[in-house]
């Protein structure tokens, strides 16, 4: 091709024909930067598509953490309606001599607790292709970089506050109850039960456990869930 159209100007040039030389010189010039234009947008397109799919990637493993954080805290709420309810009982003095004895785990109710770790392997990769989100002036990776971060922050914070208060009482009833050895060995005895029905002491701590743990941490859990069911949401809107 090149060849031919070598052929054709050096013709035009020996037959003196310099106007039509100049047409052909400009039109061949026009050419030639349509082409370039032409690579220059396929290139474009190309690395605006690995940019794209990148994001797309990105997106689906975060979208894949926040179903797996559902998942899990769906699994601890579940497990703490029995728990909640129990509190609840103790709290307003409703538990009797015969609710201690017949329930397994009313004794030990406040002898740990259910928790989960987040999933963060999305929000890391996002973190380190910072670049790509941020070259598109994508809004929702702010977005959901901003949702991890308050997240985070709040979930742990409750969560320390909670193991605290675990220990406190842990290291209270070891230093001071005599029944401590059979408490943490989940075995009842008459001294604890005594404890626990007349007790002002627990009475605080079981309201300290319910407002840290159920209402809080729990609380922040179930925030959790709903806003990352909102980004869901929109993830799959933008992958679309």
């Amino acid at each position: 091709m090149i060849k031919f159209f070598r052929k054709i100007r050096q013709k035009m040039f020996t037959e003196n024909k310099f106007s039509k030389y100049m047409l052909y010189a400009i039109g061949e010039i026009v050419l030639v930067v349509i082409g370039i234009l032409i690579a220059l947008q396929i290139n474009n397109w190309n690395e605006s598509r690995k940019l794209q799919d990148t994001k797309n990637s990105v997106y689906s493993v975060i979208k894949t953490d926040l179903a797996t954080d559902i998942e899990n805290i769906d699994l601890v709420l579940t497990r703490n309606v029995t728990r909640d309810s129990i509190l609840k009982k103790i709290i307003n003095n409703d538990m009797t001599i015969e609710d201690y004895h017949n329930c397994k785990h009313c004794s030990f109710i406040t002898l740990g607790f259910p928790d989960i770790t987040l999933n963060t392997r999305g929000v890391k990769l996002l973190e380190e292709n910072s670049a790509v989100f941020n070259s598109h002036q994508d809004s929702l990776s702010i977005e959901i970089s901003d949702f991890y971060t308050n997240s985070s922050t709040v979930i742990s914070v409750a969560l320390d506050e909670v193991v605290r208060d675990y220990f406190d009482n842990f290291y209270y009833f070891k230093n001071n109850k005599t029944w401590f050895k059979d408490y943490i060995n989940f075995v009842k005895n008459d001294e604890l039960i005594n404890y626990l029905l007349t007790s002002d002491d627990y009475m605080n701590r079981v309201n300290s456990y319910y407002v840290l743990y159920i209402k809080t941490y729990l609380g922040h859990l179930r925030n959790y869930k709903k806003n990352a069911e909102e980004l869901i949401e929109k993830i799959n809107k933008k992958m679309k």
